[in-house]
């Protein structure tokens, strides 16, 4: 049985990385046949169908003792893997990767290896030369999107990088619901999801393209609520006091009829949001991983695309390309008229579903421990 890490952006209440923690411990005994609990940088962590275990000190939050954590883990490790989403904009001295490779001196069976993972955008020259320094010295690695991949062929790695996909692709064999969905006709009350999230003000944007996405998201909801058949239930799919979605969703709320809404607060626990979105009718995200979610429980979505990996999400499974709204950039009536005519029962689910299933997989499959 090997020993294996796996690091990310986890312990940060957002439910998309959490989703990477379900996967990777799940695939970690389900096609790795391992069965010890895999170890996990980040506190908290989420709860998991698949026994894990914390590389942190349980409700430790010194930082120096959470690295020295990683380092001692990493003395015993075989690998140590970065699952799922971007890690690789750029690697910082105090990061959990550095820590494990200087126990990779003392440990020289470690192997360092990422799935399911983008490579940038970097914040500077000198973090990409990091990050290929990084990627030449790792065993392995299979990526989410063809940009990265393209970019990982171009460095002349000492193996060839894998095009995969995004590890959430696998949460509907996970957890063993892969039923598809059928439509009814809008006869009665309908649910629709909502999740949505700033971005340019965390990463030095635009403020006046946040306010206007916003803004567009705003106009859509209302009036959809002139149906008095539509529930809104919204999700808060990052709970982090600092850069989570719950300020933002409480202004949206307090500008629509109060009787049809509900709020599904951050949970660390996967399987409950996924059987929540899993109950909506449709959903409307900005969060990448809503959509995500969604696309694999076979319940209708439009993705507001406020980042290329939205795009290259919704190119990748095949999205009609006549339901996309862009970065907001369709008049909101056109956009309410399309929702209400899927909720009628007119809607095309994407067309590579079961292909981007079978490249996540890859994460997994074309990868022996």
């Amino acid at each position: 049985m090997k020993k294996i890490i796996f690091n990310g952006f986890y312990g940060y209440q957002n439910t998309g990385d959490d989703a990477f923690v379900e996967i990777s411990s799940w695939g970690n005994q389900y096609y790795w046949h391992n069965q010890n609990p895999a170890l996990f940088t980040g506190n908290p962590l989420p709860i998991s169908l698949t026994p894990i275990k914390n590389v942190y000190p349980t409700n430790n939050t010194n930082r120096l003792i959470q690295k020295l954590s990683v380092f001692k883990e990493s003395l015993s490790a075989d690998y140590f893997i970065n699952a799922g989403g971007s890690v690789f904009s750029k690697i910082t001295p105090l990061s959990d990767i550095i820590f494990a490779e200087k126990a990779g001196i003392l440990n020289k069976s470690l192997k360092h290896g990422s799935i399911g993972v983008s490579l940038g955008p970097f914040q500077s020259v000198e973090d990409e030369k990091k990050v290929i320094e990084y990627l030449k010295k790792s065993s392995f690695l299979s990526l989410r999107d063809s940009e990265s991949f393209e970019y990982a062929k171009s460095l002349d790695l000492n193996y060839e990088p894998i095009r995969a996909f995004d590890l959430a692709a696998l949460l509907s064999e996970c957890f063993g619901d892969m039923e598809k969905i059928t439509l009814e006709p809008l006869v009665k009350k309908k649910t629709i999801g909502v999740s949505v999230c700033n971005y340019e003000r965390f990463h030095n944007g635009d403020l006046e393209n946040e306010n206007r996405r916003n803004q567009f998201v705003k106009d859509v909801l209302k009036l959809l609520s002139e149906n008095p058949e539509i529930h809104f239930k919204f999700f808060i799919f990052n709970g982090n006091k600092k850069i989570g979605d719950e300020q933002l969703t409480k202004e949206i709320i307090s500008q629509l009829p109060q009787q049809n809404i509900s709020v599904i607060p951050y949970m660390n626990n996967v399987k409950s949001v996924w059987q929540e979105i899993k109950n909506c009718d449709f959903i409307i995200s900005t969060r990448l991983h809503a959509s995500v979610f969604a696309c694999y429980a076979n319940v209708p979505f439009v993705l507001i695309e406020y980042h290329r990996k939205c795009a290259d999400f919704l190119m990748d499974i095949g999205y009609d390309e006549n339901r996309r709204v862009y970065d907001a950039q369709k008049p909101a009536g056109e956009v309410t008229d399309g929702i209400l005519s899927i909720l009628a029962g007119n809607y095309r689910y994407p067309s590579n579903i079961q292909e981007t299933i079978e490249r996540a997989r890859l994460n997994f499959t074309k990868i022996r421990l």
